[in-house]
């Protein structure tokens, strides 16, 4: 009998799951520490690491030439290929970006557009349909963020659809980011870092938006 219930506990005992790969992505593109982006993919990447996850970062600031942020795409036949890999190996992605004229910055843009490109490529030769990447995503606003919520009767947070080949299941937007106090600043952080232990399924073309609750006033 005991060699029986032995043999069960072999049989039914778990088997280690792999644990899930996180790209955290710096969008900003002066990628030093100092940046508020800096710090919230930090905050991330140490949520998600406490709940077990694997973590890869990446500064866009980092990989592009100048040039990309003027939309001259020279540099994807060269390093795109390394960064777009990395995003496609990843199970879910953390970007983190200042809002550039209403949308992300170019360099970051290029990339996505480039990552978009690969998946269609994928589903031309699979005949699998496009399976889009899961991401968070957190934006920093000189403005404050009801500016881009209403602006010229857009949908809320339609900025946020701006990035080929996501589907984005968590948006936060911080704005008025020259005048939030650092106490406001901290609290992002915390809810950031919460953010990145948790791993959120996705519901299509109903992402989740929060807004600062300062830069709604």
């Amino acid at each position: 009998m005991a060699g029986g219930l032995s043999h069960l506990r072999s049989v039914w005992r778990p088997h280690p799951v792999p644990a899930k790969r996180v790209l955290v992505i710096n969008g900003h593109p002066d990628p030093g520490p100092e940046r508020y982006c800096a710090a919230l993919c930090a905050a991330y990447a140490e949520g998600a690491q406490a709940s077990g996850y694997k973590t890869q970062s990446l500064d866009v600031g980092s990989v592009t030439e100048p040039g990309a942020e003027s939309g001259r795409p020279s540099w994807l036949h060269d390093e795109a290929t390394d960064v777009v890999e990395r995003i496609w190996k990843a199970d879910r992605l953390f970007i983190a970006f200042p809002m550039w004229l209403g949308g992300p910055p170019p360099a970051l843009q290029l990339i996505m557009e480039e990552f978009a490109r690969w998946q269609d490529c994928e589903a031309e030769q699979s005949g699998e349909p496009v399976v889009a990447k899961v991401a968070h995503i957190a934006v920093t606003a000189s403005f404050p963020s009801l500016f881009y919520r209403a602006r010229r009767g857009a949908p809320a947070g339609e900025w946020a659809a701006t990035l080929a080949g996501l589907r984005i299941t968590q948006a936060l937007l911080i704005g008025s980011m020259e005048s939030i106090s650092l106490e406001d600043k901290k609290r992002w952080l915390i809810e950031v870092r919460h953010l990145g232990s948790t791993f959120l399924g996705c519901v299509p073309g109903k992402a989740a938006l929060r807004c600062s609750k300062h830069s709604s006033a």
